[in-house]
């Protein structure tokens, strides 16, 4: 059980890092043009995650904490090719009432290193294609993903979708999709919700379905802050999570 909940708390860590990934959909932009980076330009993100749980388990009823602290940046080499690199650590405290006996365990663990790299083609919806290799330095396998994206923009609002797959060396693969809406309300304000389906193959796992709701501030033209909200529901169970990103661009 107590395995179980550090696996949830790197993948809230995991998802962290894929909202720093995202950052650049949740920057406030004109809303007259995409935004733009030029080559040689770069950004810095620090980002923290947290997400309670309740639930009755066979060994009682059983309370948890997770949270994670990521760190990431990104270099565009040209003007529409990019690499990534980012790590973090997870964390996790479990309680488990059975009775009168109370049982708790916690524990800390790095995440390992991500590297990656997205090239964004021209055009009307700016497709892009990108390839992440995740590195678990710390022991565990190691997992690769392919994703893809496209984006429609009609002012003031902002249409996006992503298709994921992921391949894992221990593990099964897993295959994600996210549809997201952004709307940029000022010069400094964007609002954005998104909805994300994944389903993991060769498992008795269900399908999980994950609703988001954020926005992003810019504080000025270097540095600006985000914040989302989750809502998770698998199967029968049902889970809530916070995130907050930094984000400076020298």
């Amino acid at each position: 059980m107590f395995k179980n909940n550090l696996w949830r708390a790197g993948l809230l860590a995991s998802l962290v890092f894929l909202s720093v990934a995202g950052a650049q959909t949740l920057q406030p932009i004109d809303p007259l043009q995409r935004p733009r980076t030029g080559a040689g330009s770069a950004s810095f993100s620090i980002s923290a995650g947290y997400a309670p749980d309740l639930r009755q388990t066979p060994e009682g009823l059983t309370s948890s904490v997770s949270g994670g602290l990521g760190l990431s940046a990104s270099y565009n080499v040209t003007e529409r090719f990019a690499v990534t690199a980012s790590t973090g650590i997870g964390g996790a405290r479990t309680r488990t009432l059975n009775g009168e006996m109370v049982a708790a365990a916690s524990d800390v663990n790095w995440n390992g290193l991500d590297v990656g790299a997205q090239y964004t083609f021209g055009g009307r919806y700016a497709p892009a294609v990108g390839l992440d290799v995740s590195l678990p330095l710390a022991g565990g396998g190691w997992a690769v993903t392919g994703s893809t994206s496209a984006s429609l923009l009609r002012d003031p609002v902002i249409l996006d979708g992503t298709l994921a797959a992921t391949w894992r060396s221990e593990g099964a693969p897993s295959l994600s999709a996210g549809l997201g809406v952004g709307f940029v309300v000022n010069e400094a304000v964007t609002l954005r919700a998104d909805a994300i389906q994944s389903l993991t193959f060769g498992t008795l796992t269900v399908p999980s379905t994950t609703l988001g709701l954020g926005g992003a501030y810019k504080l000025d033209e270097q540095n600006s802050l985000q914040a989302r909200t989750t809502l998770n529901v698998t199967g029968g169970r049902t889970t809530t999570g916070l995130s907050v990103t930094y984000l400076y661009r020298p």
